[in-house]
Parts: structure tokens; sequence; C-alpha cells
């Protein structure tokens, strides 16, 4: 993968495709770099007192809802940077990425997906609603990366609401280049993550204890 180049987006409008200086379309000729977050290393669940929670794939608006790389233009255009995808759809890998977090920890919560067949304490509903690279200083400068995620907790048993939580986290790269980016939103999902899961851990132990 080669990160050092800068960053080049392909803009895309949510309703039409159009070209500014500082954006080029993306080279339908050109080679693709493939990019994942990293995971925490995951610690050994055992026992059998664990509080289960299903753990859906975040709803996303249809701009952030694929594999490309999204970049917020001057103006509020969304864009994509050119030549590099995630390695599955921002949803799934924020999805992946929330699991293995609770799995890093023992807080005595076990992360399930929907098509686990097991029977949930507490299903953990996720909203990405920001998930790009923002060019708030100017097209030519270092971005900064925002991860917004809204998180709602029901409870299972009778479907009663337990809680909710908007999570905000921004991450300046420390370069215009993909590799910095990346390395930016690998920081911004880390943190937003580990904050949904240390407040899930803490109200499933406040409703115990009502």
């Amino acid at each position: 993968m080669n990160g050092s180049r800068h960053v080049r987006a392909a803009l895309v409008g949510l309703g039409a495709l159009s070209v500014s200086a500082c954006v080029s379309l993306l080279p339908a000729s050109e080679p693709v770099s493939v990019y994942r977050l990293s995971s925490p290393q995951p610690v050994e669940l055992a026992g059998e007192d664990w509080v289960i929670i299903e753990i859906d794939t975040p709803n996303a608006p249809r701009g952030l809802s694929g594999d490309q790389i999204a970049v917020m233009q001057d103006g509020g255009s969304l864009a994509y940077i050119g030549e590099a995808r995630w390695i599955s759809p921002a949803p799934r890998l924020v999805q992946s990425l929330m699991i293995d977090t609770f799995n890093a920890e023992d807080r005595r919560l076990a992360p399930t997906r929907a098509d686990d067949g097991v029977r949930a304490d507490y299903e953990l509903r996720l909203d990405l609603q920001e998930f790009e690279a923002v060019y708030d200083q100017g097209p030519d400068t270092v971005p900064l990366v925002r991860v917004r995620i809204a998180a709602r907790l029901v409870a299972e048993q009778g479907r009663r609401f337990a809680g909710a939580r908007v999570v905000t986290v921004d991450v300046r790269a420390h370069a215009n280049r993909t590799s910095a980016i990346i390395a930016a939103f690998d920081e911004a999902t880390s943190g937003a993550s580990r904050e949904i899961a240390d407040w899930t851990a803490e109200r499933t132990r406040i409703l115990a204890e009502q």
C-alpha cells in the first residue's frame, strides 16, 4: 500500500458529480490500496457470569455506507480519497472494531452479532453519523478526522430503553497523506469504540444494581 502520496479525492456530490480545482476524479485504471483499522488484543473470556451485548451493524447515511474513504471539502461537499478503499463497508468496519474493543478488556460483557443466534441481555444500536476527514482549514492543509457515533442501549427482556450516548472524537492527521489520514481514522475510531464500551459497561452495572 502506498501511503506516501498526497490525497487525491473523487468528488461525489449526493445529487450530482462535479470537479473543483483541488479535486480530481478517481482514475478507473489506477490500482486501489485497501486499508483496515487496527484492533486491540483480545483477552480470554472464561466463566459463565456474562452480560451478553448484541452489537448491531451501525446505520449510516448513504455517503458513508460503502467502502470508500470519505472526505469533507470546503462548503460541505462530500468526496472520497482516490485509489483507496476500506477493507469492508464502513459500518461493518466499525461494528467489527466495536466487538474487538469489547473483547479486549474483561468488563464482564460478551459481544455478539445478530447472526450468532445468541439470546442477548442488551442490544447496542449504533448510528454512524460522521466518519470522514474534514478539510476544515482549506483543501491543501492537514485534515481533521471526525468520528461521531450515536449509541442506544436497549434491554432485550421487555425491549426496555436503557440509555443513549453520542460520542464524537476528533484527531488531526499529522500530514496530508493517505497513510497519515488512515492513522487518524484508526485513532479516532478506537477512541470512540472504547468510550462506548466503557459507557455500556457502566450502564449495565447501574441497571443490574437497581
